[in-house]
C-alpha cells in the first residue's frame, strides 16, 4: 500500500500519553476527524480531571474521575464506539525506546517483548502506554499497533552531553537518552518556517502540565536537553524532583528505602506536588495561592529558577542564543510562567514584551519579545500527534510492501 493509499484509507486513532495528560486525535485523509484531551490524569489539584472532545462542531467539556491512564483511554474508547466510529490503526506515544529501536515500530510480538523490558525507563509514560496498548489489543484485536518513540530525536546529541562520568562498564551502559522529542522536532519545524531561516541557535522549553524540559537546538540538531537517561533529571516537574543530589538516594537506601519506594517518591509525590505539601502539582494553581503560601511561593520561584539554570547553561555551550521557544501547556497558557522566566534575563540579550505576553493566543505562533531584544521569542504550539500520524503511516506502508 502506498502512503498516498494509507492516507486515504486508513483512519489512524493516535494517543498521546503524558503524565498526568492523554491527548487524543482521529485522522484519515491526513485530516483531523476529532480530537480532545484528559486533563488531569492521575494526580491530586484543587480543580477536577475532565474529558474535552471536538467532533463535528461539537465541542463538550465533562468532569470525570481519571485516576489512571487506563480509565482515560477507555472512556475515549467508549466515546467512539457510542458514536459508533471506528478506526484501522492505533499509534501511541513511547517515551523511551531504550536504544532498541531507531525510530517507531509496529506493535507484535517480538516488539512488544522489548517495550516491555523499557517500562521503568520512564514508569510515567511508558508504563501507561503499555497498558493503553493492551486496552486495545483486547477491545479491537484485529486493529494494528504502533509506538513512536521520543528518544529518537536526541540519537545524535554529541557524546559529551551524552555521557555520565561513571566507571566505564556503567558509563557505556547509562547514557542520556532524552524525551520530548516529538515536540521538539514539531516546533523546531514551524520555527523554521516561520523565521524563514535554518542556521540559528535556539533553546525550547517544553513545559507541561505533567513532565518539562529544555532543549538546545543548533542548525536543526539538538546538541543537549535537561532529561536524561530517565526523565526524573532536569528541571522541576509536577511530581518528579529534577535534579537532586545523588547523595540524597544514597542516604535513602541506607535508610532502607527500596527501589519502589524510591520510585514513588521522585516520580509521584515529589516536584512541584511534594515541594508546596501537597497543595497542587500544577504550576497554575501554585501561581493563584503563592501570594498567601509560602510552600506554594517556594515550588514556584524553583520552577522557574531551575529552567533560568538550564537557558544560562545552554546560552555558554551553544556560545549565543537567537530564539527562545515557549511550547507546550503551561508554556502556551500560563503567561505568569513565561513572565517569570524572562525576568532578568537581558544580560542573555532576553526581554519579554509584558503586553504581548498577556495577550498571546495559545493556538498559534506568537512573538513575545520586545522591541529590541537580541534573542527572539516565540510561543509556538506543538502537535505531537501529527508526528506519531505521519510516523505511523509511513510505518503501515512498510509493513504493506513487506507483506507482498
Amino acid at each position: 500500500m502506498s502512503t498516498r493509499n494509507v492516507q486515504e484509507e486508513v483512519s489512524i486513532l493516535v494517543f498521546n500519553v503524558g503524565s498526568s495528560s492523554l491527548s487524543f486525535k482521529l485522522y484519515k485523509h491526513s485530516q483531523v476527524l476529532l480530537k480532545g484531551k484528559c486533563h488531569r490524569v492521575g494526580v491530586r489539584t484543587s480543580h477536577p480531571s475532565s474529558v474535552e472532545f471536538h467532533h463535528d462542531e461539537m465541542n463538550s467539556l465533562q468532569d470525570i474521575d481519571l485516576p489512571d491512564h487506563v480509565t482515560a483511554v477507555r472512556y475515549v474508547l467508549d466515546y467512539l464506539d457510542g458514536k459508533g466510529i471506528d478506526f484501522e490503526a492505533v499509534g501511541h506515544r513511547f517515551a523511551d525506546g531504550g536504544g532498541y529501536f531507531e525510530k517507531g515500530t509496529l506493535v507484535d510480538v517480538d516488539t512488544r517483548s522489548l517495550l516491555d523490558s523499557c517500562a521503568s525507563l520512564a514508569p510515567l509514560h511508558n508504563v501507561a502506554a503499555l497498558a493503553m496498548i493492551d486496552v486495545v489489543a483486547e477491545r479491537y484485536p484485529l486493529v494494528a499497533q504502533f509506538v513512536v518513540f521520543d528518544s529518537t530525536f536526541h540519537t545524535g546529541l554529541p557524546d559529551v552531553a551524552r555521557a555520565y562520568a561513571l566507571p566505564v562498564a556503567l558509563a557505556d551502559r547509562y547514557r542520556k537518552h532524552g524525551f520530548h522529542g516529538l515536540s521538539y522536532a514539531d516546533v523546531l519545524e514551524q520555527a523554521t518556517w516561520y523565521l524563514g531561516e535554518t542556521h540559528f541557535k535556539a533553546i525550547a522549553l517544553h513545559l507541561g502540565t505533567g513532565g518539562s524540559s529544555v532543549c538546545a537546538l543548533r542548525d536543526g540538531c539538538s546538541v543537549d536537553t535537561s532529561m536524561g537517561y530517565s526523565p526524573l533529571q532536569g528541571l522541576v516537574m509536577n511530581t518528579r524532583c529534577g535534579d537532586i543530589d545523588p547523595g540524597i538516594i544514597i542516604e535513602l537506601v541506607q535508610q532502607g528505602y527500596s527501589a519502589e519506594e524510591l520510585t514513588r517518591t521522585l516520580h509521584r509525590e515529589s516536584g512541584l506536588f511534594g515541594l508546596s505539601g501537597g497543595t497542587s502539582s500544577d504550576i497554575r494553581d501554585l501561581a493563584i495561592v503563592m501570594a498567601h503560601d509560602a510552600r506554594a511561593k517556594l515550588a514556584f520561584d524553583l520552577y522557574v529558577y531551575r529552567v533560568k539554570q538550564y537557558v544560562g547553561a545552554y546560552v555558554a555551550v551553544m556560545n549565543g542564543l537567537d530564539v527562545l521557544v515557549f511550547t507546550d501547556d503551561v508554556g502556551l497558557r500560563v503567561p505568569e510562567v513565561r513572565s517569570a522566566m524572562c525576568h532578568h534575563m537581558d544580560s542573555l540579550g532576553i526581554e519579554l514584551d509584558e503586553m504581548r505576553n498577556a495577550a498571546a493566543s495559545p493556538d498559534r505562533i506568537e512573538p513575545l519579545h520586545a522591541e529590541g531584544s537580541r534573542v527572539r521569542i516565540l510561543a509556538i504550539p506543538n502537535d505531537e500527534e501529527r508526528a506519531i500520524y505521519a510516523e505511523g503511516v509511513e510505518l503501515l506502508q512498510n509493513a504493506g510492501q513487506d507483506s507482498r
